[in-house]
């Protein structure tokens, strides 16, 4: 027996953004409750579990996933123009990689490792404190300059998701971080105004990666055939199995060949 489950670009998203919401409310109300609730049980392990600043909790787990994700469709596309031999096969399978990176960053905090190093190496204060932000910036730069015609060759409408997923990433992740690291640096974290600066950060980040992966699903369905989830359940009372299948149609047929060179 065999279930077919389309993934729905609008349908993903709406449920991504939902949980991204769920999060940051969560975030936001279980850390006011440190400032002006009295203490209730859990109410530490709650703060700490759904904080959106902080590592290895829900908030973390599900970045992690959302990146992963990301990897894993810009890993279908590139499957799919490297078969085509498309002339921006290399950059798929190099922007795979770089979420991957990112995924795996999530997971482990990799960039705070650079914190202190710069810190001391450039005497870093004010909104460059969180010193990491100097290489990732350089990157950002590098990565445009690099994938300018990329961008520019793509689709108006994936063109246009992609820019809007970069600019609300980007502005989170380097803009918003630099607010904090100034008000880290003259008023502390233990207060409200950081408090809705990190929320804010952390919900761009997360937003941002939301409309990435609406536009790599509606890529893939456009003009790869789609993508589907599909379970299959052996008979004959033999131990039931599932498990995910990706499937791209278009690539049995002429159809796909030399799409977006």
């Amino acid at each position: 027996m065999k279930f077919q489950i389309p993934l729905a670009p609008g349908a993903v998203t709406q449920f991504l953004l939902r949980v991204v919401a769920c999060l940051a409310v969560l975030s936001f109300l279980s850390q006011m409750s440190l400032y002006y609730l009295p203490e209730y049980p859990l109410r530490e392990y709650i703060a700490r579990i759904f904080n959106v600043d902080a590592e290895r909790n829900l908030p973390t787990l599900y970045s992690f996933l959302a990146l992963l994700f990301s990897s894993l469709l810009l890993g279908v596309i590139a499957y799919a123009k490297n078969v085509d031999s498309d002339r921006y096969k290399n950059h798929w399978k190099i922007l795979s990689f770089i979420f991957l990176y990112l995924s795996l960053d999530e997971a482990g905090q990799l960039h705070e490792k650079f914190i202190n190093p710069m810190r001391s190496l450039l005497n870093a204060s004010g909104v460059f404190y969180f010193t990491w932000i100097v290489p990732f910036a350089f990157l950002v730069a590098l990565f445009l300059l690099s994938y300018s015609k990329f961008v520019f060759h793509l689709p108006v409408a994936t063109r246009k998701l992609f820019v809007a997923a970069g600019a609300l990433y980007v502005g989170g992740a380097i803009g918003m971080e630099m607010i904090g690291a100034y008000l880290f640096t003259t008023i502390g974290m233990e207060n409200v105004y950081y408090l809705i600066v990190a929320t804010l950060e952390e919900s761009l980040e997360m937003v941002g990666i939301v409309v990435f992966i609406h536009g790599l699903i509606s890529y893939i369905k456009t003009y790869l055939g789609g993508v589907s989830w599909n379970i299959y359940i052996p008979g004959n009372n033999t131990q039931a199995t599932e498990y995910q299948n990706i499937g791209l149609p278009s690539l049995s047929g002429p159809a796909n060949t030399n799409l977006l060179k």
